[in-house]
């Protein structure tokens, strides 16, 4: 009740508020008028008109407290005065563009690098995602106990995407998808296009409708039915020009003719790459979906290669429901394999997961950096508001005579922080939404929910929000220091304020400044010692001057092996005809590319063990058919035996290094060659080792070297290669012809991308230089805002000091002695900084060792080079000032004083 009769009356006072303007006018209108009639009454007792006036004046009192006390008596009280206080810190800002512009900068660069970031993490982390229901998706991974040291899970099989689905249980729907890469042909030019291969209701479980046409029909995931598609708006609109009489008609994949049924909405967001397992790799763009060919294949080695997403139904448990697939697939494998005793799991991963849970420990990483960014500049403002304080303490002293209320100082305090804050505050806005388009360009491909980061409404309210906080963090202390003020003390010293406790105050500031660019600095140096390392390490194979184009084959020309073989053998012979090429070879599948290193099959020894033992205990390799030139153009290394030739004689092979060990652990590598091994099944033929070559890993060495088996192409022949070419110039120059040498071969088919090596290392550690580029963007920035708050610092104090420096001078001080005087003084916050920092730095390196590749969180050499780098940095800072600090005129200085 007490609440409503206040609101009542706040709202019976609108009117008044509303014109205040004319209620201020009315009452010095009405002051005014008592005036003249109390001097027109002194004037009448005989009292010159100018003393009349003064004695009116005098018994009338302070007419400007009396203006606002009325003013308060007829206005909401609080919200009348801080309208008022910031319109008077306003005013005062005008009045002092330098300050003013300084500040409102310093403010806009945290409050823009920190809302630029939550843009991003916000996006990728916390926005719901584009589909029905969110939250209640999962994608369904198998894990078998004894086989999760090598293959920490494995995807589902069509087989388990069937028994699923055809069984009750409390998911209400379950889709399947796996990656589909097809060559367009037709009218246009040839064409490699990433796509997938998905259920019927695929695009109904997302929630998603078509932008044109319809979707899949139930009964085109049977084989020979599957020949229509759908593709993406970005594709039709590309290649296709928008065409709206495409729906319907046919397209040319992979030498058969497909109906296009349908256009899928404008910014479609699906799994790409290895997101949604590493083990079901999708092109880095889906462009074109195909019904899947839902045929039973039988539970082997090679059919766990489909991704399945299941919808938990609104009365469902997530926990029964994934024990109830468990149950399923258990009961698949006891009838498909009943040799093989083990009880496999289900494990869900929330779809968020798929898409954030790769990434978040670096977008927390990053924000926290900025966040880093922004206390610096928090505390740079404070110091500049604190030199406003000591400034203006004639005037806060001139108030408390007057009557004012200490914390009517601190009022007028915060007003100006808070206009400054705000003023920056929207300019940072401003920057961010320049920001999240440039993070956006240069971010990792496969972080696919960057790409629809903008500033919306939640991150405008966290700019908000932080505005105000920083407001309040940078104005209280000064305020607080403000409201101190002994009226007597400030009067006396003109305006110019007292250097001790303010000068003090301003050095902790520059300490903290300092400790959180050191933080930064010393974070982003361990960042990019660790990239320099990543770059540098031993992958097993060599990145400079080498060239990359990726074939596939298609069509009845190319439907057996024996054409396939003789094409990428004569494909390979051409291009090491052509100028500058050194080798050329062909390999199945790029060792730098993730996508390629998770193709997995898996091997085993021929052995009297049981069943059981052979089948849980075998080493699991990755199976790369190569032509004889491979090796040499990529400067694999040579362990034992020889490498691979044309027209081996029988079943060969040469092995990895770490296969080896694992095969035979107790025996050298030289004693594997001659061995014989089996690959997949127990009655597969027999393969005879002839050479270990040295492992290879992945461009971002993000895992340890899997075991690979190398087979010739003629004994492993797919439709999928890639061409390794060995330049004695710059790789890229090279592009051109290689193309030409395909067309002239056969003017159908694609080259789906030539890349350099180098280009594809690059690729995979993208999201970890991302990270180390603008780490150490936000440690530039910070280490700016604390030299110049050090530079603002010494400054000050030299120019508070100036009559003491000067006597100093006079009394016979040398002038270099006063220079390391004054520098000294300055270095004293910077070094407690520092080792805050360093101290802060370690804490976070420890935190953030996941990120690290073979650097230390106490890594000498980053911590050492970024300490040298603030430290030159400050000493810049502090030479100017300790320079005229020096060349002080001692006669001029006393006179001044």
């Amino acid at each position: 009740m007490k609440a409503l009769s206040q609101l009542r009356a706040c709202m019976a006072r609108l009117p008044l508020l509303l014109a205040r303007r004319r209620l201020v006018d009315e009452v010095t209108e009405e002051l005014e008028s008592h005036v003249e009639l109390l001097t027109a009454r002194y004037v009448r007792s005989g009292m010159d008109p100018d003393e009349a006036r003064l004695a009116a004046r005098r018994q009338l009192g302070n007419t400007t407290r009396v203006r606002e006390e009325i003013y308060t008596m007829n206005s909401v009280d609080w919200l009348g005065a801080v309208a008022y206080d910031l319109r008077y810190a306003y005013r005062l800002l005008t009045k002092n563009p330098g300050f003013s512009v300084a500040a409102i900068a310093i403010v806009a660069l945290g409050i823009g690098a920190t809302t630029s970031i939550f843009s991003i993490l916000y996006s990728v982390l916390l926005k719901p995602l584009p589909y029905k229901d969110p939250g209640r998706i999962y994608s369904a991974e198998i894990i078998v106990p004894e086989r999760r040291g090598q293959l920490p899970s494995l995807p589902a099989s069509v087989e388990a995407y069937l028994a699923w689905r055809d069984t009750r249980s409390d998911f209400a729907e379950i889709a399947a998808l796996g990656p589909w890469e097809c060559n367009l042909t037709g009218d246009l030019d040839p064409e490699r296009v990433g796509g997938a291969r998905v259920s019927a209701n695929f695009f109904s479980f997302l929630g998603v409708s078509l932008a044109k046409g319809r979707g899949f029909n139930v009964d085109e995931e049977q084989p020979g039915r599957e020949r229509v598609v759908i593709i993406s708006d970005a594709f039709w609109r590309r290649r296709y020009g928008a065409d709206s009489s495409l729906v319907g008609r046919q397209i040319m994949i992979n030498g058969e003719s497909h109906t296009v049924i349908g256009i899928a909405p404008p910014g479609l967001l699906v799994p790409t790459g290895t997101l949604l397992h590493p083990q079901v790799p999708f092109a880095s763009r889906v462009d074109i979906w195909k019904p899947i060919s839902a045929m039973k294949r039988g539970l082997n080695n090679e059919s766990w290669d489909h991704g399945v997403l299941v919808r938990l139904a609104p009365d469902g448990v997530r926990e029964t429901g994934r024990q109830q697939l468990e149950t399923i697939i258990n009961e698949l494998v006891r009838v498909q394999m009943p040799r093989l005793k083990t009880n496999v799991t289900v494990q869900l991963i929330p779809i968020r997961e798929i898409y954030a849970g790769k990434v978040r420990l670096r977008l927390l990483m990053l924000f926290g950096a900025s966040a880093l960014l922004l206390l610096t500049a928090c505390a740079s403002l404070a110091n500049l508001l604190l030199a406003r304080v000591v400034t203006r303490a004639s005037e806060f002293a001139t108030r408390l005579a007057l009557g004012a209320g200490r914390a009517r100082i601190v009022n007028l305090t915060i007003a100006e922080a808070s206009v400054l804050a705000l003023i920056g505050g929207a300019i940072g806005v401003a920057l961010a939404t320049f920001g999240v388009r440039v993070l956006a360009s240069y971010g990792p491909e496969d972080v696919r929910l960057m790409t629809s980061a903008l500033v919306s409404l939640p991150t405008l309210t966290f700019a908000i929000l932080a505005s105000f906080i920083t407001a309040f963090a940078c104005g209280l202390y000064p305020a607080w220091r403000a409201s101190r003020y002994e009226m007597a003390t400030a009067l006396q010293e003109g305006g110019r304020g007292s250097f001790g406790g303010a000068g003090r105050s301003r050095r902790i500031l520059v300490g903290l400044e300092m400790a959180f660019a050191t933080a930064l600095l010393a974070t982003a140096g361990l960042l990019l010692h660790s990239f320099i390392n990543v770059m540098q390490a031993d992958r097993g194979y060599q990145i400079e001057r080498v060239l990359a184009a990726d074939i596939s084959l298609f069509g009845d020309r190319y439907a057996k092996a024996p054409s396939r073989v003789a094409f990428y053998h004569e494909l390979a012979s051409n291009v090491r005809a052509l100028p500058g090429v050194s080798a050329a070879g062909m390999i199945s599948g790029l060792p730098a590319v993730p996508s390629t290193t998770t193709a997995s099959r898996t091997i085993l020894l021929p052995s009297d063990a049981i069943f059981q033992q052979v089948v849980l205990s075998r080493p699991v390799a990755m199976i790369r058919g190569v032509t004889s030139g491979y090796f040499a153009a990529s400067r694999t290394a040579l362990m034992a035996g020889r490498f691979l030739s044309d027209g081996e004689s029988g079943p060969v092979a040469v092995i990895s290094e770490s296969l080896a060990r694992r095969l035979w652990p107790r025996e050298l590598a030289t004693s594997s060659i001659g061995r014989q091994i089996r690959q997949s099944n127990t009655d597969s033929p027999l393969i005879t080792v002839v050479g270990v070559a040295g492992d290879a890993r992945p461009g971002a060495l993000d895992r340890e070297a899997l075991p690979v088996v190398y087979r010739p192409y003629e004994q492993w022949a797919n439709g999928l290669m890639t061409l390794v070419v060995r330049t004695a110039q710059d790789p890229a120059a090279l592009a051109p012809a290689v193309r030409a040498t395909v067309r002239a071969m056969d003017h159908n088919l694609p080259v789906l991308a030539i890349h350099t090596m180098r280009e594809i290392v690059a690729s995979t550690v993208a999201e970890r230089q991302f990270q180390m580029m603008l780490t150490s963007v936000f440690a530039i920035l910070a280490l700016l805002l604390g030299a110049l708050g050090l530079y603002g610092v010494v400054s000050y104090s030299v120019a508070c000091s100036t009559r003491d420096i000067g006597l100093r001078i006079a009394l016979g001080a040398r002038r270099p002695d006063v220079f390391r005087w004054v520098f000294a003084r300055g270095m004293q916050p910077v070094l407690v900084g520092l080792l805050l920092g360093l101290v802060g730095a370690v804490a976070i390196a420890r935190g953030l060792r996941n990120l690290l590749f073979e650097v230390a969180p106490t890594d000498p050499l980053a911590l050492g080079l970024m300490s040298l780098v603030l430290l030159l940095s400050a000493g810049l800072a502090c030479y100017p000032p300790a320079s005229r600090a020096a060349r002080i005129d001692p006669a001029a200085a006393l006179r001044s004083g």
